[in-house]
């Protein structure tokens, strides 16, 4: 049956949505559309400035963190708050309030895990302050935000085996629930940047209705991490399945690289499908010397037809194909015909990572094999990784807690496919 409205729903529901793609990710802008549809859904936003992907539980504490307050209405094509927007929106807010997407939202310079950490605090959502007392958080060291789920993603590309380890995605659910949140990491198995998310989303609303449809689960799922992964081709789903993490990963392929220019160090083309699956590189800190790259890199990312204007060095307006650092032996000076040479002291080569393979798994009823099979794979991670509904493991909750937990998973499962009428 599907979920119906019960007193605990009643109350706005109170929603983080982060996510380690970036603010203008096409994932993370039709989650938000989706979640403010529902008119129970309180929805707030803390999200990268940019591509944060594989970037892990990385948290920033050697520099400062800018957070930038951007406009309460979400738009497509301008999402910022600069005086002139602000006024005009003010302007038009009577007459274009039915068409606009309300939430508090915020872009931040650091990691998917800063975001979750920063939207707990004090400062951004003051007005989601709960005591202690009233029981609505696990944190005991202090009086804090606390919202009923956080929600990570929808990632472009999956989370399931030992992605989870550096999946972004999967560390902004996680920081949530290291602070007695309810995390939930949703993962779409394309890299595909013209990849639809709409069923991504419907399935994210279903899950967060189902959580919040009982005191008894918002109690037990707190401190925990729902992992949810959903296949390539959402249209045809063909089941809903609680399961346990895969040992699934990719294979790094290393090959060394000249010294790369912006232009190619942060050129990212269309598909994405083959070099996406590598981990995307992150411009560095304020204290390197190359702290240039990344304004200049901003504009070659911003679309083909730019990157095709912007050119390479030397006047080559062809776009580069990043593919090219794994298919092409590059001649680097000083390098014999063996293609090595000595590495003199202060020499600084440069590397780069990209997909070697994928190492395999054949168990039955895993995240990676249910997706092969065009189901919805969801697993119940501790703030460890360890999966709860794998059968073999043991937690420290009570063994009826633990149970009981396996127990809403499946249900949640259940809840999830009734609603997409599998």
């Amino acid at each position: 049956k599907r979920i119906k409205t019960t007193e605990s729903m009643l109350k706005k529901v109170d929603i983080l949505v982060v996510n380690d793609d970036g603010i203008d990710a096409n994932g993370i802008k039709t989650l938000i559309r989706t979640l403010a549809k529902e008119k129970e859904f309180n929805v707030c936003v803390v999200a990268p400035e940019r591509e944060r992907s594989a970037s892990g539980h990385c948290i920033t504490v050697h520099e400062p963190i800018g957070v930038k307050r951007l406009s309460d209405y979400y738009h497509d094509d301008a999402y910022n708050d600069d005086d002139e927007n602000e006024q005009a929106n003010e302007r038009k807010e009577e007459e274009e309030d039915d068409e606009k997407v309300r939430c508090k939202s915020y872009s931040i310079t650091g990691t998917p895990a800063d975001c979750s950490m920063l939207a707990l605090g004090p400062d951004l959502f003051p007005e989601l302050i709960k005591s202690k007392d009233d029981g609505s958080s696990n944190n005991d060291s202090n009086d804090g935000v606390a919202f009923d789920v956080v929600l990570s993603g929808v990632n472009r590309g999956d989370n399931a085996g030992k992605h989870v380890m550096y999946s972004g995605t999967v560390a902004g659910a996680r920081e949530a629930a290291m602070k007695g949140q309810i995390g939930v990491a949703l993962s779409l198995d394309s890299y595909s940047r013209s990849a639809n998310y709409s069923e991504s989303c419907k399935i994210a609303t279903q899950i967060v209705k189902s959580i919040v449809s009982s005191e008894e689960r918002k109690r037990l799922l707190r401190g925990f991490v729902i992992n949810v992964n959903v296949p390539r081709d959402g249209e045809k789903i063909r089941g809903v399945e609680t399961c346990a993490v895969s040992k699934c990963s990719t294979i790094p392929l290393w090959k060394r690289v000249k010294d790369p220019n912006p232009e190619v160090l942060y050129v990212t083309h269309d598909d994405g499908e083959e070099d996406a699956r590598a981990p995307s590189p992150i411009p560095s800190p304020p204290s390197s010397p190359r702290n240039s790259l990344e304004r200049k890199s901003s504009k070659i990312l911003l679309s083909p037809k730019k990157r095709d204007e912007a050119g390479v060095k030397g006047g080559n307006s062809k776009d580069f194909d990043t593919s090219d650092y794994f298919k092409t032996n590059l001649n680097i000076p000083g390098d014999d015909e063996n293609g090595t040479a000595r590495w003199r002291t202060s020499e600084t080569r440069w590397f780069r990572n990209g997909f070697g393979g994928t190492e395999r798994d054949d168990r039955v009823g895993i995240d990676s094999e249910l997706l092969k099979q065009g189901k919805v794979a969801i697993s119940i991670l501790t703030t460890n990784n360890a999966c709860l509904t794998d059968p073999t493991l043991r937690f420290d909750v009570s063994e009826e807690d633990a149970a009981r937990i396996k127990q809403i998973g499946d249900d949640i499962a259940r809840e999830l496919a009734s609603s997409l009428c599998l």
